[in-house]
């Protein structure tokens, strides 16, 4: 039965059996690869270690750290010395399982092509965006590819022999200069093509099949903690064993970190869920344009950004969730739609016609006749309601004017009024609307 590589962080070290010298690479099914390789400049070696059957990853508690101990920090040093050890190294961890079929586990029963890799965050603190599933026959291309870099370590292993003191049944440090032969990890995992003068870790598509980066990098120094985050990807339309559900998105299991010293953890946790939009609010949503309106919204959830789009080409990606301000030049109705992303995944709610802007009416100058006051004007909105109000102290809240007079603008967007007595003292008008 396959033995446990990976040991609790909080608990006292435990010795691993004791092997014979003349065991080598112990890759198996389903067992995690932990990557290890530059490429600008290229060291002289490269290594693999195996971490142990993925399923002792997924089966420990949510909140669980552990050490990775089946290699050493000397190990890595040893390895890159020509390169300067830690810095500029591309680590990664992945695995798949060869089956054409779904593999049964006591964890549950995981769709042929399921896939587990890693995702550089920038932020030891912020789980990654989860990414989107592969069709089957993507998965099956990576699937693959990962295979193909635990088959040719262990060849590779037994190439080197027993002997070798960088050769044990936990880790193979391959000779760059043996990728001739195709077995070395680069050989597979990396692209056909350079970005920044080195190539990416994305099993060699160049963007297909995998939109994305599995090797996170240390920067030169490295002098802070790195996360990658460690996904389980069903193919599309299949349903995920752990997640319980057929969803677009990488389930997320949870992180490794590496620190400067060479060091490795894994802390199982749970997946952000997605966040959601309760409501979203304007402080008016009508009026006369130039229209000002503030919005704010309500949404829970881990989310990293609120996208804004106004309706009338202004778009705001706000990253704090604070009230926005957008001025609406001309008339018209506009949609608002705000998407809220967060690591679990994107809401959007869409608000038709939300905001209702209407031309500035055209106050001609007003005048008297007979004794009446009389306000005329054009280019106003038509068929909206519009009020006359007045008042004999131009400073007081609109609440405390007096309504004289209510309609709708006309067809051809007119408005008239004349007052029905003769104004005695000093009055005041306002036109407001609706």
């Amino acid at each position: 039965m396959k033995k446990l590589f990976l040991k609790w962080a909080v608990l006292a070290a435990v010795a691993l059996p004791e092997i014979s010298p003349a065991q080598t690479f112990n890759y198996q099914f389903g067992d995690v690869l932990a990557s290890f390789r530059k490429t600008s400049p290229e060291g002289l070696y490269e290594l693999v270690v195996d971490l142990g059957n993925v399923t002792n990853l997924i089966k420990l508690p949510v909140g669980t750290t552990i050490n990775i101990t089946n290699y050493t920090a000397t190990q890595i040093t040893n390895a890159f010395t020509d390169t300067g050890g830690f810095q500029n190294l591309h680590w990664s961890v992945f695995t798949a399982f060869p089956n054409s079929s779904s593999w049964v586990t006591p964890l549950g029963t995981f769709p042929a092509n399921t896939l587990w890799f890693t995702l550089p965050s920038t932020n030891v603190g912020t789980q990654t965006q989860a990414p989107a599933l592969n069709g089957k026959g993507e998965q099956q291309q990576v699937k693959n590819q990962m295979i193909g870099v635990g088959n040719g370590a262990a060849s590779i292993s037994t190439f080197l022999g027993a002997a070798s003191t960088n050769n044990t049944p936990f880790l193979v440090r391959e000779p760059v200069t043996y990728a001739a032969q195709d077995d070395t990890l680069s050989i597979f995992i990396q692209d056909t093509t350079l970005e920044n003068g080195y190539s990416v870790g994305d099993f060699g598509g160049n963007g297909f099949p995998l939109p994305f980066v599995v090797e996170n990098i240390a920067p030169n120094p490295f002098s802070a903690a790195q996360r990658s985050d460690f996904y389980e990807s069903v193919p599309i339309g299949a349903t995920d064993p752990i997640a319980g559900l057929a969803g677009s998105n990488a389930f997320f299991l949870g992180y490794f970190i590496l620190n400067p010293n060479g060091n490795e953890t894994f802390t199982r946790a749970d997946a952000a869920t997605t966040p959601a939009i309760s409501s979203v609010t304007s402080s008016i949503s009508n009026g006369f344009a130039p229209l000002q309106v503030v919005f704010t919204n309500t949404a829970s959830g881990t989310i990293t950004s609120w996208v804004w789009n106004f309706g009338n080409g202004t778009i705001i990606t706000n990253a704090t969730g604070n009230a926005v301000t957008n001025t609406y030049s001309t008339g018209g109705d506009f949609t608002v739609t705000l998407i809220v992303n967060g690591p679990g995944g994107s809401s959007t709610d869409v608000l038709a016609n939300f905001i209702v802007a209407s031309p500035t009416p055209t106050l001609a100058v007003a005048n008297s006749s007979g004794g009446k006051f009389v306000l005329y004007g054009t280019n106003a909105p038509v068929g909206v309601r519009y009020r006359i109000l007045t008042a004999t102290n131009v400073t007081l809240a609109l609440a405390s004017w007096t309504p004289v007079f209510t309609n709708n603008f006309l067809s051809n967007g007119s408005f008239s009024y004349t007052n029905t007595a003769p104004t005695n003292g000093a009055a005041f008008f306002k036109l407001v609307s609706p």
